[in-house]
């Protein structure tokens, strides 16, 4: 059996319809462990102990809606379904824990959706504790090591330049909050830098406030 391309919310809709337990990833182009998931899960459709499971993936920023109605907050991110019901999800790159998910529910034929045994966490309440991880936290598109963005770097460049002590928040891995984030701060754009819990601002600001000497004495400092 061949691992299925949905690229439609409709497609996702009829294809998990199916009485057949679906196996459905989640993934991003540009994230190298949705590479490894997907050749994981090509690999299991292939064997005879997983004959009668579907197997297909979805890219999670086309289809925003179908994202956040699975609930999709990471990639790569694993949902199984059945029955139009959403039974299980495996975050993060676990081929063990895809196997052992799969194991369980194709042995079941009653489907137990886990978003009523799960309270799902309110998103402001997830992202005051996000910004309240750390006295200084910068949401950025990609890491410190690897940014994604020229805006990123920069803001990296300025805070390293202080010897600043920051957590970063990868927003390009999670849909929930890089959205949600905007509307939060009331700011469009990333970057965005927080220190001790409040909305400092985006890179044209930060670079303003160094420029002018306020910065530094702001940021809390690597011992």
């Amino acid at each position: 059996m061949t691992v299925t391309d949905l690229t439609s919310q409709q497609e996702y809709v009829d294809y998990v319809k199916s009485q057949d337990l679906s196996v459905i990833h989640f993934y991003a182009p540009w994230a190298d462990q949705c590479s490894q998931i997907n050749d994981v899960i090509t690999e299991m459709s292939k064997l005879a102990e997983y004959k009668g499971v579907k197997f297909a993936k979805i890219e999670a920023e086309k289809v925003p809606d179908v994202s956040l109605k699975a609930g999709i907050t990471a990639v790569p991110t694993i949902v199984l379904a059945r029955n139009s019901t959403l039974l299980d999800k495996v975050h993060g790159a676990n081929p063990s824990a895809i196997a052992e998910k799969i194991k369980h529910h194709f042995a079941r034929k009653d489907p137990i959706s886990i978003e009523t045994c799960k309270p799902q966490e309110n998103l402001e309440d997830r992202l005051k504790k996000l910004i309240n991880q750390a006295p200084c936290v910068l949401f950025m598109k990609g890491s410190p090591a690897a940014p994604r963005c020229g805006f990123s770097r920069t803001i990296v460049s300025i805070l390293d330049s202080y010897k600043a002590d920051y957590q970063t928040f990868d927003v390009l891995q999670d849909l929930d909050v890089r959205e949600g984030l905007k509307k939060f701060s009331e700011w469009p754009t990333y970057p965005q830098l927080y220190i001790n819990g409040e909305f400092i601002g985006g890179l044209d600001i930060v670079r303003e406030m160094s420029e002018s000497g306020d910065l530094e004495s702001m940021l809390p400092k690597k011992s």
